[in-house]
């Protein structure tokens, strides 16, 4: 007989002594009883982090959502209006007449312009408004 065969016939005695010692039965009880007495240990602390960590996220994104819709709101409510887009229109002709008409305005201290400055660069951003919408007629 072989080293192999030797090895596997004592080990099924072994194994089949070692069956015939064991009360399943009373090793199952144990085990029952020892869990009883011991209960299972279950991690709150993670589960409470997991909460902590989806509510914050909750309010991030929704706090996120109403400025973005805010933003929106407030663009869509008052929009820009630039003396570019007044202008972007018309043709180098036109373009031209209103230079003409803005220059014959300035000369003539009409009351679109303030009366105490003729100079262009002292107007601010509304009364430069004024003079062209004064222009379009």
């Amino acid at each position: 007989m072989s080293d192999e065969a030797r090895l596997e016939n004592l080990a099924k005695r072994l194994g089949a002594r070692a069956a015939e010692r064991l009360d399943v039965a009373a090793t199952a009880q144990k085990v029952v009883e020892r869990l009883r007495e011991q209960p299972v240990r279950r991690i709150v602390w993670v589960q409470q982090t997991w909460l902590r960590i989806a509510a914050a996220l909750v309010v991030v994104v929704g706090g996120a959502v109403a400025v973005r819709q805010n933003v929106v709101r407030s663009h869509a409510a008052h929009p820009a209006h630039l003396v570019a887009d007044d202008l972007s229109d018309l043709s180098t002709d036109e373009l031209r007449d209103v230079l003409a008409t803005f220059d014959q305005l300035i000369r003539t201290d009409s009351g679109a312009v303030p009366e105490s400055s003729t100079d262009l660069h002292e107007l601010d951003a509304q009364q430069l408004r004024a003079v062209l919408r004064s222009l379009e007629g």
